[in-house]
């Protein structure tokens, strides 16, 4: 009974004074405070824990009232052997359950170790617990996040280096894929076994294995369950290493970007920062044709067409000093292989916009989007430029509207969010590899507060997403991550954004437009979002202002584009201003967003500039002020400087 005792010590130690203990209902008589609340015929108690028998397809149960205040952050967590798989949800209460004060998680038929970052809690409040079926609980309850098991994981030359917190006596450390759960600890390789404290030191490299981009996580013994996790996952955090390109990120004289079309015309209007689409369909070449170039990742060859890379013309706007971005996005294409490998096998059969989130769920789909991020990292960071420099890698577009631009299928929020996290975490890790500064961004539409669908299972606001994945990022070891913000008018058909009614001054604004982008400037500045103390860069990757192709249309749209390189002039924050389009796209919803008009018969080959194209062309320079005074009255201010809020 000594580990039984030890292990019962760890987790009161675990939590605050305030907070019930987590409850061992194994060989327990008694449920402990834990009723039935709905479709649950019974609770039986038994030598393997509570057995929770349903009797209707939404059995839930609430636990006991308690006082749950707390400085530290707060885990939902429980082991228990589920009849079926399915979603789990967890509500913390203190009156009625709401959606909003709720978190998803899966369950799989078995054994399941779950782990749930919990709201903020009081006194009085109680847990409500939803399985998918009838199961066993053998263990349940709440922890404060981030006081036990492992604390910090890094890389320092070529070793790996864990420290632990809050764990005594004998532990082993085991290593998951970053796909894995916490679920499936027990069953993990061990990689390291001794008395927790002890400083670990293993090689980062296990022959053809990368231990870089894994998971770690403790395990400590229990009479009754057996070798039992203790903490969360945890992954690499800090990189000490040499690198092939360890430059300083490239500071540019203009915020002025472009996605390009015509590289000749961005460089004669003084594009500095040029968003480049790339597809990962067109990029990865699944025949290993000869001449291509190949990256090996986990011991398995895999190559990208040449031609594609070329025609990024990534070389040709690096070499003048554009800062190049690239914006990676999974097509679906018309070959099934290609799109098995590359798109997220829970996407829905047919994609809003042809266009899904990337497979980082199974283990090929993992390995082939490391190696993918690990080539471009490296084919593009050579410290002598020899195809050209890519400073930014914007992972997905606009993923707060996720059935539309990101697709998973439908997904509760905060697992969404965790698919997501993984995603920019690898893509990171890869980068890292080669690059000492390059950066990883999230993407986010000017939704913020605002659902921009009805059904959270297919969107969520921006501010939740970030706020969300913020937290999940620091309980697995914070990484460098980014963001690129699209704050297009709440109206795409009217350029006129300094009109716009859902973007007030105020921290709980609807959307995040040029109107009220000081908001997002100060958001970024909250000490839970800053990275070792450093504010997070902000890039604007994505916007544009409808004209309507008339004299007035191109008025508006040429205010518009004035009054939006007016405010992040003033901004120091905003780091570069990426316009969407250089030309306009026959098939972008009757918008016309270019700097150029169309030839009429095609899709997007320009014919005429509009009058917004002097105006970018002027920004920045000293012809600023006089092209762009035209605006002034349109808009209703006085002077520039008005445009900020007071």
């Amino acid at each position: 009974m000594l580990a039984l005792f030890r292990l019962s010590l760890l987790f009161i130690a675990a939590v605050s004074f305030a907070i019930p203990p987590v409850v061992d209902f194994t060989g327990s008589a008694a449920a402990q405070g834990w009723s039935a609340a709905h479709d649950i015929s019974a609770l039986e108690p038994s030598k393997e824990g509570l057995i929770v028998r349903a009797s209707g397809g939404d059995p839930f149960l609430h636990g006991p009232r308690g006082d749950f205040t707390s400085t530290q952050p707060l885990l939902f967590t429980a082991t228990l052997q589920s009849d079926a798989a399915g979603w789990g949800q967890v509500f913390a209460s203190k009156d009625a359950d709401r959606e909003s004060q709720s978190a998803f998680f899966r369950i799989e038929k078995g054994r399941n170790e779950i782990s749930v970052p919990l709201p903020p809690m009081g006194k009085d409040w109680r847990l409500r617990f939803d399985p998918p079926a009838g199961c066993t609980v053998a263990r349940i309850g709440v922890m404060e996040s981030g006081t036990t098991g492992i604390a910090s994981v890094s890389v320092k030359g070529d070793r790996l280096l864990v420290s632990t917190k809050g764990v005594s006596g004998p532990m082993e450390l085991v290593e998951l894929a970053p796909r894995q759960s916490r679920s499936e600890a027990a069953s993990a390789p061990v990689i390291w076994k001794g008395d927790a404290g002890t400083d670990i030191s293993l090689p980062v490299l296990d022959g053809t294995h990368d231990r870089s981009a894994s998971g770690f996580a403790t395990l400590v013994s229990h009479t009754i369950l057996g070798r039992v996790p203790v903490g969360g996952i945890v992954f690499v955090s800090a990189f000490e290493r040499e690198v092939k390109d360890a430059r300083p990120f490239p500071k540019p004289d203009s915020k002025k970007g472009l996605q390009v079309q015509m590289v000749d015309d961005a460089i004669a209007i003084g594009v500095r920062h040029a968003g480049v689409n790339v597809s990962l369909g067109a990029l990865i070449d699944l025949e290993k044709k000869p001449g291509n170039p190949t990256w090996l990742c986990e011991g398995e060859t895999f190559a990208f067409r040449r031609s594609y890379l070329d025609s990024l013309s990534v070389k040709k706007m690096s070499d003048l000093g554009i800062s190049v971005y690239f914006i990676i996005l999974a097509y679906e294409t018309g070959n099934p292989a290609m799109n098995t490998a590359i798109l997220h096998p829970a996407r829905d059969a047919k994609l809003a916009n042809k266009i899904a989130a990337f497979d980082t769920v199974t283990p090929r789909g993992e390995r082939l989007w490391r190696a993918t991020m690990e080539f471009l990292a490296d084919y593009f960071s050579r410290p002598n430029d020899e195809h050209g420099r890519v400073v930014g890698y914007i992972i997905g577009n606009e993923v707060n509207v996720h059935w539309q631009w990101h697709n998973v299928g439908r997904m509760p929020r905060n697992v969404f969010v965790a698919d997501y996290v993984r995603q920019m975490r690898l893509a990171n890790t890869a980068v890292r590899k080669t690059s000492a500064t390059a950066r990883v961004y999230m993407s986010l539409t000017h939704f913020w507060t605002i659902d921009p669908d009805k059904d959270p299972w297919i969107s969520m606001p921006g501010r939740y997403l970030i706020e969300e994945f913020a937290r999940q990022a620091r309980a697995g070891g914070d990484f460098d991550w980014h963001l690129a913000h699209h704050p297009y008018p709440e109206d795409l058909g009217n350029p006129r954004t300094w009109l716009d009614k859902t973007a007030p001054q105020t921290p709980d604004a609807g959307r995040i437009t040029f109107k009220n982008l000081e908001q997002l400037d100060q958001f970024f500045a909250r000490p839970e979002l800053l990275f070792r103390g450093t504010r997070r860069s902000i890039i604007l990757s994505e916007q544009g202002f409808h004209s309507t192709d008339n004299e007035a249309g191109d008025r508006f749209q040429a205010a518009g584009f004035c009054y939006a390189w007016a405010k992040i002039a003033r901004i120091p924050a905003i780091e570069a201003f990426i316009l969407h389009r250089h030309v306009d796209h026959q098939y972008e919803g009757g918008l016309h967003l270019g700097l150029w008009r169309r030839k009429a018969d095609s899709i997007a080959t320009p014919e005429t500039p509009r009058p917004m194209y002097e105006c970018f062309k002027a920004a920045g320079t000293p012809a600023e002020e006089a092209a762009f005074r035209f605006a002034l009255p349109v808009i209703g201010i006085g002077k520039w400087d008005d445009v900020l809020a007071k």
